[in-house]
């Protein structure tokens, strides 16, 4: 049967939380998979297209629709931040074709995982806090389960159970040189863990409460910020190339946010004309004056 997760007066039924898991499951294990075909560069700049495929795929699933402003601000800020990542990816960038699929693949379910999350959320009145806590658990039975047929929790727990990074271990560095205690790597761990449920439940609100889009512009925004501060706290060199990306996407972003503030206010423009001009106050008084008349006795 299908069995429902009770959410107050609505009831999220479990399918959908299972199949919602399992491709999140798929984005997490493509995403790290990639990696052994491509480096950090060549998957950031991949990933920097996030915010068209979820555009996308919110126009199959939502039956969205968007103007051509909202596309060509989100086609802008994507080429930004491309021409920025690639000042820095263009020596260093290792694309090979399964890599670039595997990463594609992700960039789909996390379209459909955004868009799922959003109509969810609002169709059952579902916390994003208890969205999240049960996708993820789900997640986390599958992505276990297959980290144990493919043996990797073995080694997981051993590289834990000793102290250094896994190049110190295999290379028998001596425990005086060891940089990483058993200890720090597991409060690492469990910080890493506990700041990505936080910022996995500020996503999923801005999923319920704005949209997945402004969810995807967010991260994409997050991202480059963190980039931008970077070059300018550490003193990295700065290219043109780097500045052209940078000025591109700050002017996608601020035209879109100009854009959606003027969309609103002719919205409540529009809404308030057409109340007021519904309203005649002389046909109401004399409606009014008429059912009074007609209630007062008269007079012979």
């Amino acid at each position: 049967k299908n069995m429902p997760f009770k959410t107050g007066a609505n009831s999220v039924p479990m399918k959908a939380y299972i199949g919602i898991s399992l491709v999140r499951a798929l984005d997490l294990g493509m995403t790290n998979s990639a990696m052994r075909f491509i480096n950090y560069p060549a998957k950031t700049l991949v990933k920097s297209s996030r915010v068209i495929f979820t555009m996308l795929i919110g126009v199959v699933v939502s039956k969205k629709r968007y103007s051509t402003k909202e596309v060509a601000h989100v086609v802008a800020m994507v080429i930004g931040l491309a021409i920025f990542l690639h000042a820095d990816a263009s020596s260093a960038a290792v694309f090979q074709p399964l890599g670039v699929i595997m990463l594609i693949v992700s960039l789909i379910c996390d379209g459909f995982i955004t868009n799922w999350s959003e109509i969810i959320m609002r169709q059952y009145s579902v916390g994003q806090d208890e969205y999240i806590f049960r996708l993820y658990s789900i997640a986390f039975a599958a992505i276990t389960a297959a980290a144990w047929l493919n043996g990797e929790i073995s080694r997981g727990y051993t590289f834990l159970s000793l102290p250094g990074t896994l190049s110190e271990i295999e290379q028998n560095v001596p425990l005086e040189a060891i940089t990483w205690s058993v200890r720090g790597k597991l409060g690492v761990l469990a910080l890493f863990g506990t700041t990505g449920f936080f910022g996995s439940s500020a996503a999923a609100a801005i999923t319920k409460h704005f949209g997945a889009l402004p969810m995807s512009i967010t991260s994409v925004a997050r991202k480059a910020t963190t980039l931008f501060l970077s070059f300018a706290l550490f003193g990295n060199d700065c290219s043109m190339e780097h500045v052209l990306g940078m000025i591109l996407f700050i002017a996608a972003l601020f035209a879109k946010a100009v854009f959606k503030k003027q969309h609103i206010h002719s919205s409540s423009s529009s809404m308030m004309l057409s109340s007021s001009s519904s309203y005649h106050p002389y046909e109401h008084s004399s409606s009014h004056y008429a059912r009074l008349e007609s209630m007062t006795p008269s007079i012979s």
